[in-house]
């Protein structure tokens, strides 16, 4: 029994065998006096043959295969009883190329020719000669060195080296325009001792050394003639000479609003910029930047001196009322790229922030370093808050998107309270850095979308921005996003540092994280998550636990700031209870007083203050763990 299970799989073994070969690898045509090398799994072991020695020989180890005579030969690998094959060709090698000459002048040509007929030319830089392909003429272009190829249908080629010989004439550089009366010196780069032509005379002429000098209106060409090898040749220049000074064509965007920045574009380059009344538009007198300064016109002159004297040409600039919002977007350092602003609307009744307007433009150039210009015109009576970021706002340049104020989250940003027609100016944006610090504190959360009623459930909101700063100082310390599964974490936070977390969405109304405080007994907080309200459009903390909160106060939030009639008393607590919220007037007379149940999780309760007039009320939230004091500005 035993010998016939080892016969069985002896047999299985051969035969097994027999299908490990892959097949041969490698170039299979070559040229005669050529070589390639031949390859087969398994590498080693195997005997390699030719089945024509006469045509192709092979190292019966190596697999180089190397090509003798025109033809085709089998290659054979063996490896124990396995063998595989493969056909080789060899193809035939013209004659050398003859005739002609290997050094002629540019313009001329010299002839090839090859004894073995069938073949193309070619060559293969192409740059200072041609051939034609069937008639091997070579035509000379510039002074170099080129190879000409004669190659057969199998592939295999021969070469010949030509050179094509010029003479030097080298190029001419100095001034292109010159005044009549005047002179101007060119200077040529190649060998000395050629003669300066001018081909027009009476419009300009020229001396030994270069020196050209204007006698009338109109162009000429100047020329470089050397004598050399491939006998004469010429550098040219063309020369305009001028006896008017051209003050070019102005364009401009005018009309510009008050408090806002235009330019002026010129069609010459060599002039200065200035305005006719200061008191209404300055202009920058190199750049042409236009500063709109009250309403009314001023005149912009482009000053330019030139072959007839001063030359001015002028445009008349209109200085309009803004009816909108501008500012800048000030970065404190040379930035260069995309800024995209975003003029932002809330509606207190909905909840809902919408993006109605926005502008990108490219800061370099004109602008000054580290400060970007952005304006919205004609607007409507409304509220806006303006929003500025980099398109890579933090992954790259560590910069974060920020509002008008420098305020980090939607819940405290400025808002500006504009009135159709008017002009609300100078509503600058101070970009905050991002900057993560060492230390071993940690902190951590999620964000959940979906949940509308303070419940927990919903899924995961995935690349929210996430930004975590400072507590007293308001100083941003980094910025990440959620992942995939809504996740997100902040590293190597300083400990003995109190910090707010807040989302960054330009859709929802964003309530931060705050008074995590974060010690080296404590360095850590893992559940710091948020809510996404779907239908309330806020983002709101989800407050697990008093861990690394200070105090319930700091859920508590009256917004907006200032209101237009509609107020917002949003919180967050830890456990259901009953409160009271107590709205007063400036002098402490109580104006609204309400029993409310401060249920668990995240709620929200609505005042409509469109009866009462504009100013500072008091907003006052008190149950047994919560004691909240807020000014609210009214503003109709």
């Amino acid at each position: 029994m035993k010998k016939l299970f080892s016969l069985t799989l002896i047999a299985m073994l051969l035969s097994l065998a027999s299908y490990a070969l892959t097949p041969i690898s490698g170039t299979f045509t070559i040229c005669v006096g050529d070589s390639t090398a031949l390859t087969d799994s398994p590498s080693t072991g195997g005997v390699w043959t030719s089945s024509n020695t006469a045509i192709v020989t092979i190292g019966s180890s190596s697999g180089a295969a190397y090509g003798v005579s025109t033809g085709v030969a089998t290659i054979t690998f063996t490896m124990g009883t396995s063998y595989v094959t493969q056909a080789v060709t060899v193809s035939p090698v013209p004659a050398p190329i003859v005739g002609g000459t290997t050094s002629f002048c540019m313009g001329t040509t010299t002839t090839l020719t090859d004894a073995t007929p069938g073949g193309t030319w070619s060559t293969y830089y192409g740059l200072y000669a041609t051939v034609g392909s069937a008639s091997g003429i070579v035509t000379g272009l510039y002074g170099g060195t080129e190879y000409i190829y004669y190659s057969m249908p199998g592939g295999c080629s021969v070469f010949a080296i030509v050179t094509v010989d010029a003479t030097p004439t080298g190029y001419i550089t100095g001034p292109v325009t010159v005044c009549t009366g005047s002179a101007i010196t060119l200077v040529d780069s190649a060998v000395p001792g050629g003669t300066w032509i001018s081909d027009t005379p009476s419009v300009a002429t020229i001396t030994s050394g270069g020196v050209v000098t204007g006698v009338s209106a109109g162009t000429v060409t100047i020329s470089y003639a050397t004598t050399g090898i491939c006998g004469l040749a010429y550098a040219f220049h063309p020369i305009t000479v001028l006896s008017t000074t051209d003050p070019g064509i102005i364009t401009s965007s005018s009309p510009i609003a008050v408090g806002t920045i235009g330019y002026a574009w010129e069609t010459v380059w060599t002039g200065a910029w200035s305005s006719s009344n200061p008191s209404v538009a300055t202009i920058d007198a190199s750049t042409g930047q236009i500063n709109g300064i009250s309403v009314g016109t001023a005149t912009i002159s482009y000053s330019v001196t030139g072959c007839g004297g001063l030359a001015v040409a002028t445009d008349t600039i209109s200085v309009v009322p803004l009816d909108g919002i501008s500012g800048h977007v000030n970065f404190g350092s040379a930035i260069y790229g995309n800024v995209k602003v975003w003029l932002i609307t809330y509606n207190s009744s909905t909840h809902i922030l919408s993006a109605v307007d926005s502008v990108t433009t490219y800061m370099g150039g004109f602008y000054p370093a580290g400060s970007i210009y952005y304006e919205f015109r004609g607007l409507g009576t409304d509220s806006f808050r303006v929003k500025a970021a980099l398109p890579d706002s933090f992954s790259t340049t560590g910069f974060m998107p920020t509002y008008h104020g420098s305020y980090f989250y939607w819940h405290d940003a400025d808002v500006i309270w504009h009135v159709a027609g008017s002009s609300d100016l100078n509503k600058d944006i101070a970009m905050a850095v991002g900057t993560l610090t060492a230390g071993p504190g940690f902190i951590a959360g999620d964000v959940t979308t979906g949940a509308n009623k303070g419940t927990s459930g919903g899924g995961p909101s995935e690349h929210m921005h996430m930004c975590v700063l400072n507590s007293t100082t308001h100083q941003l310390i980094g910025q990440t996003y959620t992942d995939a599964a809504g996740h997100y974490t902040f590293n190597n936070l300083p400990v003995g540092e109190t910090y707010y977390v807040f989302p960054d969405s330009s859709g929802y109304l964003t309530v931060p994280y705050t008074s995590v405080t974060l010690t080296t007994a404590n360095p850590s907080m893992t559940t710091a998550g948020f809510q996404q309200h779907t239908l309330s459009f806020t983002i709101t903390p989800v407050i697990e636990g008093v861990h690394n909160v200070t105090t319930a106060e700091s859920t508590v939030y009256a917004f907006p700031n200032p209101s237009n009639g509609n107020l917002n008393v949003s919180w967050n607590a830890a456990a259901t209870e009953s409160g009271t919220i107590t709205i007063t007037d400036i002098s402490g007379r109580e104006l609204i007083s309400t029993e409310v149940r401060l249920i668990e999780g995240n709620g929200v309760k609505q005042f409509d203050m469109s009866g009462y007039a504009d100013g500072l009320y008091l907003v006052h939230v008190k149950s047994a763990t919560i004691d909240y004091n807020s000014k609210v500005q009214v503003q109709h």
